[in-house]
């Protein structure tokens, strides 16, 4: 990174108060001790600069945050530790830090002053209460490194940040029904004559040599005692299209997500693949294809990732124009999980 000095009126204009106060002392007094002072507020300043100049590459910043996802509503710490690896000099910092939440568009700007001493380490301790799911970010923005009069500042440390999804937190019921918790669901019978039977995009076989872990269908595997794996298909078609419509209220987004996770586990459970979809940046659909539950918690987690504020008529408009004539389920959040929609 460039490093560009910066200077600063009011220390300037405080250094050369200092200074001509003293040189007025020595002119009025004209002792040899007033003197020395003199020549030696003089020349601080350009030791001050060079120390600075001298230290700049000494700092270090790193943010840490929890490694692991955590549940709304839950106080997670934060840690930015600032290092000065120099041996002998120390400068005053101020490091200018954002916490925020993308899902949910909050920003909270904050700045600190510290004192950085040499081959030692300050660390600043915060903590961020997440009111709702969504992505935790904490960044250092800028620390700008002042030399010791105040008369300039240098940035000294790329931006660093940390981050950590707020997700929901609970489960499906077991042996709980698909028409329970969709509304309008068609059952089996209803599903088969409609021609929307299931067709899945992979195929379910004893494990043998070779085979990768991530793939194994642990829950059919302990109801079985053989290792059973999912053994993606060549081809095959999406029976379940699920879509997320977002809106701009949070805290209907929270139970929508809530339910867009027990919804998927829940089909998943069933042996359903799922098409999930959700409404992009730019107003078009994004789609993944889910067969297990680490594909449902990675999209969740892509969702998570960028604003949550949404027109959800416009989801399902653009939904219905980029799969005309399919079915699919709309995430709802209430005594249904989700609506059939044909």
């Amino acid at each position: 990174m460039k490093k560009k000095i910066t200077l600063h009126a009011w220390g300037i204009l405080r250094y050369a108060l200092l200074l001509f106060f003293v040189a007025f002392l020595w002119w009025y007094f004209r002792t040899y001790e007033l003197f020395l002072m003199t020549v030696i507020a003089i020349l601080v300043p350009a030791a001050s600069i060079a120390a600075l100049l001298y230290g700049q590459d000494a700092i270090g910043v790193r943010v840490s945050l929890p490694g692991t996802g955590i549940a709304k509503e839950h106080s997670v710490p934060v840690s930015i530790r600032v290092t000065n690896a120099g041996r002998f000099l120390a400068f005053p910092a101020d490091v200018f830090y954002v916490l925020r939440n993308v899902f949910t568009e909050f920003e909270e700007k904050k700045k600190e002053r510290i004192w950085t001493s040499p081959g030692a380490a300050t660390v600043l301790d915060q903590e961020i209460i997440s009111h709702h799911v969504g992505r935790v970010e904490a960044e250092v923005v800028e620390v700008l490194l002042w030399d010791w009069l105040g008369i300039c500042s240098m940035r000294v440390a790329e931006k660093k940040s940390a981050w950590v999804i707020a997700t929901p937190q609970g489960a499906v019921a077991e042996g709980e029904e698909l028409t329970l918790s969709v509304e309008d669901f068609p059952n089996e019978n209803e599903t088969k004559k409609r021609g929307t039977d299931i067709n899945p995009d992979y195929e379910i076989r004893e494990y043998v040599p070779g085979d990768e872990l991530k793939n194994i269908h642990w829950k059919l595997t302990a109801k079985t005692g053989r290792t059973m794996v999912r053994e993606r298909l060549a081809t095959g078609r999406d029976r379940i299209n699920v879509l997320l419509a977002l809106t701009k209220d949070l805290e209907v987004n929270d139970a929508l997500i809530f339910s867009l996770r027990s919804l998927g586990l829940l089909l998943l459970d069933k042996g359903y693949p799922i098409r999930l979809c959700w409404l992009g940046y730019d107003g078009t659909i994004q789609g993944r294809y889910l067969a297990e539950e680490g594909e449902l918690e990675n999209a969740m987690d892509e969702i998570l990732s960028i604003s949550g504020k949404r027109d959800p008529a416009q989801a399902r408009n653009a939904m219905e124009s980029e799969y005309p004539g399919e079915a699919y389920i709309v995430v709802r959040h209430g005594n249904y999980k989700g609506k059939y929609v044909r």
